[in-house]
């Protein structure tokens, strides 16, 4: 339960993915149930991916374009220069002053462009032709560190790593410094890029969809009857959290209020396959910090990656907590693709953007629907609804799940 913890809102927020990074037209495409297709990756065509499709950010991350000097740049990797474009975003969205705030976003594995680069380096030249200014790009905290370094906060910064949970939990772990008094503000959120090494191990698991290289319109599909494999994406997800006595003492614009948040490990021996009774206990305890009931909720956005496994085992968690209500439910993966670590956040943003509209992103491409959804089905349809409350999930291998219950301003 609450307790005497302070409020958390939302004040600014950006979003950076495969259909770009203006947020007004994200949304408007979401509303509309339009999606954009994927893209040939190039590097999985050259090995022999399996899937040879991506979501990749089509905008400029040129170091020149991103308003950096030349000693910030040195330690930028893709991912840090991707993150700042969403982070600038949402600090102006915000109108806020960083210097204070906390910085907690996390990215999967780094900058892993750089491990290939010292490869090559070592192989053909040694250790002397290895630059001095990679171990900040190495480092699992580099786009949390480059971010203090942009934008000089003075806040505690770090960074959590949770696979597909890790937006959700940097989220919330900044949000639980602004609960507590330790900070008043804080930039939030997860980020991820493309890279061969990350690409062929989910390729070699068969996670990917590697069935529809011909047709990226349709690849990725959440409750279909014929999923099969999500398709990975580039995306960064950033919020700005303060405490609300703060932002409104500043006049800041309110997106949505974080009510509470749970946790769960699944403790089933499995490294990536899915439970749902871990997903259950993350729901659970998120409606009992937040202080509603299973009743109070208007939506849920899921973690529905398109997977044959993932997306009934989540379903059955609802099913097991709501009971009887069929609770009006949607994945955006079918536009965004899976963004990993920035999925939570992203998701989140997705989720107040909702409450704030009124309306429902509908499942893309889910037509015809697993049989084992036909009674419990997605929403597939463009959709206005009053919504209060929903709740935004994420789901990571080695049994990591997080619930965030997203509230009106």
């Amino acid at each position: 339960m609450r307790g005497q913890r302070r409020e958390v809102v939302v004040t600014g927020a950006g979003v950076c993915c495969h259909f770009g990074d203006d947020l007004d037209q994200i949304t408007a495409d979401l509303r509309s149930g339009k999606n954009t297709p994927f893209v040939t990756y190039d590097e999985a065509v050259r090995y022999g991916g399996r899937c040879q499709i991506i979501g990749l950010y089509p905008g400029n991350l040129e170091l020149s374009d991103l308003d950096v000097n030349k000693q910030q740049a040195r330690f930028m990797g893709r991912a840090s220069r991707l993150a700042l474009r969403a982070a600038r975003d949402a600090v102006g969205q915000s109108g806020i002053d960083p210097t204070p705030l906390a910085v907690v976003v996390g990215s999967g594995a780094g900058d892993v462009e750089s491990h290939r680069e010292i490869s090559q380096k070592l192989e053909h030249h040694g250790m002397r032709r290895v630059s001095a200014t990679v171990i900040p790009k190495l480092m699992a905290s580099t786009v949390s560190a480059n971010l203090v370094n942009v934008f000089r906060t003075k806040g505690p910064s770090f960074t959590a790593s949770a696979a597909c949970s890790g937006g959700a939990y940097n989220l919330l772990l900044a949000a639980s410094f602004i609960e507590n008094g330790i900070v008043d503000g804080a930039l939030a959120g997860g980020v991820e890029v493309a890279d061969p090494h990350f690409f062929a191990g989910f390729d070699s698991m068969r996670a990917y969809n590697g069935q529809n290289n011909d047709h990226p319109e349709r690849a990725s599909r959440p409750y279909a009857k014929d999923r099969a494999g999500f398709i990975f994406s580039e995306g960064a997800g950033i919020v700005v959290l303060e405490a609300r006595e703060t932002a409104e003492k500043r006049g800041a614009p309110i997106l949505g209020v974080l009510r509470g948040y749970g946790m769960s490990s699944d403790g089933a021996g499995e490294m990536v396959a899915p439970s749902w009774e871990g997903a259950l206990a993350a729901m659970q305890n998120a409606l009992s910090d937040a202080g509603v009931g299973p009743d109070d909720i208007d939506y849920a956005n899921t973690h529905g990656t398109s997977t044959p496994l993932g997306d009934l085992s989540e379903v059955r968690a609802m099913r097991q907590l709501f009971g009887k209500r069929r609770i009006p439910y949607s994945s955006t993966k079918g536009y965004t693709g899976h963004p990993v670590t920035a999925a939570g956040t992203i998701e989140a943003i997705f989720a107040m953007e909702m409450i704030r509209g009124g309306w429902i992103a509908p499942c893309v491409n889910a037509v015809p629907l697993d049989p084992e959804v036909e009674d419990y089905p997605p929403v597939i349809t463009p959709t206005d609804a009053p919504l209060r409350l929903a709740i935004s999930n994420s789901f990571g291998f080695g049994g990591t799940n997080v619930c965030l219950v997203l509230g009106a301003p």
